[in-house]
């Protein structure tokens, strides 16, 4: 694989597991020096991860601390500007979600979810972006979701905090042009992650989501972070203000018929031509 990122420095939020983790894990394959983030209840998880990391050649610092502090962001970037003598990248992918009925939803759900998935993100971004600012440009991706754009039962206040990124990173392109900085956001539809395992292998809760996903299956977090490399690298350098949707399909349309789970990748079937 190209180091597209060697001799770059990147920070990745909410890196103990899931996408960001994979993010971490392609950024560190393709040459980039790593400042991993993650809450403090993650810091064991967190040093698993960056342990593993460096054995693997990389050069990696963690820090576990609540992202939703000013603090947290700034220390980040002073860390990886002390190691590393620079900041060039910047995968703000930290993230939580209730799930409530709306009527029976206390308020302090509401308030940590924007504190990590809205003020968090806001943070960790405007920070780096002072930094980059400095060095004449950098790259941003904010990891967003196909709730941001959609209703889904039981997750109004984490429909409405992915709205808030959504909107966060398209702002944030304009206003960071002319620094030199690109933001770009990405929205994951489905991804098989330690929240999500438990419906996913459950096929009576999956074969309610399964049958909207034309790709008939959820992403593995490499796939995520695939997206997310492309975006962060010069092969995406004139984009810019882009929400990426990585979904399988599942915002496109719908289908109506229906099939076996299918093995990765998905098989195409032959088409029946008219006579």
């Amino acid at each position: 694989m190209a180091e597209r990122f060697s001799g770059r420095a990147a920070i990745v939020t909410g890196a103990s597991s899931g996408i960001g983790r994979a993010i971490a894990e392609r950024l560190a394959r393709e040459g980039a020096d790593l400042c991993l983030v993650a809450a403090p209840q993650d810091a064991a998880q967190l040093e698993a991860v960056g342990g593993k990391l460096e054995r693997e050649g990389a050069r990696v610092l963690a820090l576990a601390a609540d992202i939703g502090e000013p603090e947290t962001a700034k220390r980040a970037v002073d860390a990886a500007l002390d190691r590393f003598e620079r900041l060039d990248l910047l995968a703000s992918n930290a993230g939580i979600a209730y799930f409530d009925e709306v009527v029976d939803a206390p308020l302090e759900h509401f308030d940590h979810t924007m504190h990590v998935n809205v003020r968090g993100m806001y943070l960790a971004c405007v920070e780096a972006a002072r930094a980059m600012a400095e060095r004449g440009g950098g790259a941003i991706v904010c990891t967003a979701s196909t709730a941001s754009f959609m209703g889904e039962e039981h997750q109004a206040v984490y429909n409405a905090s992915k709205g808030a990124v959504a909107a966060l990173a398209r702002s944030l392109a304009v206003d960071l042009a002319p620094h030199g900085i690109r933001v770009n956001a990405v929205a994951p539809g489905w991804v098989r992650t330690p929240p999500t395992e438990e419906i996913v292998t459950d096929p009576r809760q999956w074969s309610k989501h399964r049958s909207r996903i034309p790709l008939d299956r959820p992403a593995d977090p490499s796939e995520i972070a695939a997206v997310v490399a492309f975006l962060l690298s010069d092969d995406a350098s004139y984009v810019t203000g882009s929400l990426v949707v990585a979904d399988g399909g599942l915002t496109a349309g719908y289908r109506f018929s229906d099939w076996e789970a299918v093995a990765q990748p998905l098989q195409p079937r032959p088409i029946r031509r008219r006579p």
